[in-house]
């Protein structure tokens, strides 16, 4: 297995974001035949009321920064498999599925702006400018 720090974690549910405030988590990549990672966040008591809201969806997408926060994030279907509460705060842990990384994003984009017919330098400036807004990640 491998093990990685998350450095910024949001929930998407039907188009909308939600950016979970953590103290700490990590990423497990499980390696096994199905592909599955586990994710375990570690958040203060009064965020469980938040938390809680997303426990028993089962439609749920989370945009993981890995390691640095600036780092593009990993895209994963999650679900929350347990709610545990600790001493001082609470632990979420959740399964999930690896959907999407940086390279699979770009050639999808590059897919879309070709079809919109864009080729050559103007197909250069779209792709620069729509990968610099970083469309996976909400506004602050």
């Amino acid at each position: 297995m491998k093990t990685f720090k998350v450095a910024e974690i949001f929930l998407k549910k039907e188009g909308n974001s939600q950016i979970i405030p953590f103290r700490d988590g990590l990423v497990i990549n499980r390696e096994d035949e199905k592909k599955t990672w586990l994710i375990e966040l570690f958040l203060d008591e009064t965020e469980e009321t938040m938390i809680r809201r997303f426990e028993h969806e089962t439609d749920l997408t989370a945009h993981i920064a890995i390691t640095h926060r600036g780092n593009d994030p990993a895209i994963f279907s999650v679900s929350i498999r347990m709610i545990q509460k600790l001493d001082h705060g609470i632990s979420v842990l959740f399964d999930a599925q690896l959907r999407q990384m940086r390279n699979e994003y770009a050639k999808l984009l590059l897919e879309s702006l070709i079809k919109q017919g864009l080729e050559g330098e103007e197909l250069l400036r779209a792709f620069t400018d729509v990968i610099r807004k970083r469309p996976n990640v909400p506004e602050k």
